[in-house]
């Protein structure tokens, strides 16, 4: 049994990262264009970038691919609920959930 955490397989197609990949400040992460990126919008990666610094950080035709990206997970807008009764809040509570289901951003059952 091995404890290594970051290796390459054979042949250097993949390298797996299993503890922490850190890029210094002096450091530069290129992503060439035509790549593709897969799991960037997890949530921990759309909370860490709002769209200054993902502009920021990449390129102005990166940044924006990543802003379009983030932009695609935005739900609609769902009105402040004018609700009097519970029951009224419950159709406005169950319409928003509906719509972050539908943008992608909460798993549908």
């Amino acid at each position: 049994m091995s404890n290594v955490k970051n290796y390459t397989e054979q042949g250097g197609e993949k390298t797996v990262i299993g503890g922490s990949l850190e890029i210094a400040t002096s450091g530069k992460l290129i992503i060439a264009e035509g790549a593709t990126i897969e799991g960037i919008l997890s949530v921990p990666v759309v909370d860490a970038l709002d769209s200054t610094s993902a502009t920021s950080a990449l390129s102005a035709k990166q940044g924006k691919v990543l802003n379009d990206a983030i932009a695609a997970k935005t739900a609609a807008n769902q009105a402040d609920s004018i609700a009097t009764e519970v029951a009224e809040l419950v159709t406005d509570f169950n319409a928003l959930l509906a719509k972050l289901k539908a943008a992608g951003l909460m798993a549908a059952e």
